[in-house]
């Protein structure tokens, strides 16, 4: 999908259909693709996203993948600033995540949704 703010939304919608056909309640990873969809528009220049979800044995897994080289850092948060913590947040919602650099460059930026979100 191309990287603009109306992907977002669109990244969402499409998790929760995803999600809904597969029988699993989609709120947690709703708020995780919208963080992952507004990372990729914040910070990396890509002019494309893809998103993916995955059934893996330890459960479901929501990817992101972008063109950027760049892996995200939780930093901690300015207190006064606007931004900053949805990595934070990320990790707080999802079993696990992580980003892992592709072989054609970009990388993938993953989270394995909790169970009660699946």
């Amino acid at each position: 999908m191309p990287v603009r703010a109306e992907s977002i939304k669109v990244a969402r919608d499409w998790v929760e259909d995803v999600l809904a056909r597969l029988g699993q309640d989609a709120y947690v990873a709703k708020v995780v693709v919208s963080e992952l969809v507004t990372n990729v528009l914040r910070h990396t220049g890509s002019a494309t996203a893809t998103v993916r979800v995955v059934q893996v044995d330890k459960g479901t897994v929501v990817e992101v993948f972008d063109s950027c080289d760049v892996l995200p850092v939780t930093a901690p948060a300015d207190l006064m600033s606007e931004g900053g913590r949805g990595l934070a947040m990320l990790g707080a919602l999802v079993k696990e995540w992580g980003a892992q650099p592709l072989g054609g460059g970009g990388k993938a930026v993953w989270a394995l949704l909790p169970e009660a979100a699946q």
